[in-house]
């Protein structure tokens, strides 16, 4: 074979295995991943075999290599897919015809596939946003009702039955004890972590007098860190309180 006609047959393989289409199945049923796949041929090619034969030989291997890496991805997540997409094709392989080969592919959604992405997402951030407000609402009521007169004042608005049938002392405070260990949102803002730790730990001092010194210190800590705008706020509320339990704030 002359210089001319070996890079000729070099050419013609080039262009049977750069950027040629690929339609991959994604993780979600219907939704497909659409991709462009080059070939980096790293072997010899026998001369005595058809170009033709041994790019569609490269072609074929290459898909189903593409199709395994993609069938566990999900569309949702573009990059995802695209970096164990060609993470999984640089690994040179070897194809039926002997022809060892690495690759790269562009992976992109068709419209109609986009669409349907979209819509997934809607739905799940619809969903999301739902979950959340009612984990937020339970959340709320746990907390409300974990002292039994809230929780007596809540059955007393909600009861359509006689107040013989209520609970009794005990019965209320064994359930308002079990809403109070409810378990809080992971996500909670960081001050608001600081405020039910707060008022727990109030909660342990069930002297009046003992609250009051707690208070105190709290407004010598605030002094002690050039707030006393803060101090002097603790101050007016134990002079103008009897019940320094009521003062510190719920979350």
């Amino acid at each position: 074979m002359t210089h001319t006609t070996r890079r000729a047959r070099h050419r013609a393989l080039r262009r049977g295995v750069t950027d040629f289409p690929a339609l991959l199945r994604s993780s979600r049923p219907g939704i497909h991943f659409t991709a462009l796949i080059t070939a980096t041929v790293l072997t010899e090619p026998d001369s005595a075999n058809d170009t033709d034969l041994i790019a569609n030989h490269i072609r074929q291997a290459l898909r189903s290599a593409a199709a395994e890496a993609l069938r566990e991805q999900d569309p949702t997540d573009l990059p995802a897919a695209r970096d164990a997409c060609n993470r999984h094709l640089s690994t040179p392989r070897t194809t039926a015809n002997g022809i060892k080969v690495t690759a790269a592919a562009r992976l992109t959604l068709a419209p109609d596939d986009q669409a349907a992405v979209n819509e997934l997402l809607t739905a799940a951030r619809t969903q999301g946003i739902k979950d959340t407000l009612e984990s937020q609402r339970t959340q709320a009521l746990a907390e409300r009702l974990a002292h039994p007169a809230a929780l007596l004042a809540w059955l007393l608005s909600n009861s359509t039955t006689d107040l013989a049938g209520l609970p009794d002392d005990k019965a209320l405070a064994d359930t308002a004890e079990r809403l109070a260990r409810y378990p809080r949102s992971e996500g909670e803002p960081f001050e608001v972590q600081v405020l039910a730790l707060v008022r727990d730990f109030f909660d342990q001092f069930p002297r009046q007098e003992q609250k009051r010194m707690l208070m105190q210190l709290l407004a010598d800590a605030m002094r002690g860190a050039r707030q006393p705008a803060h101090a002097d706020k603790i101050q007016e509320l134990l002079e103008n309180t009897t019940n320094p339990a009521g003062t510190v704030p719920g979350p």
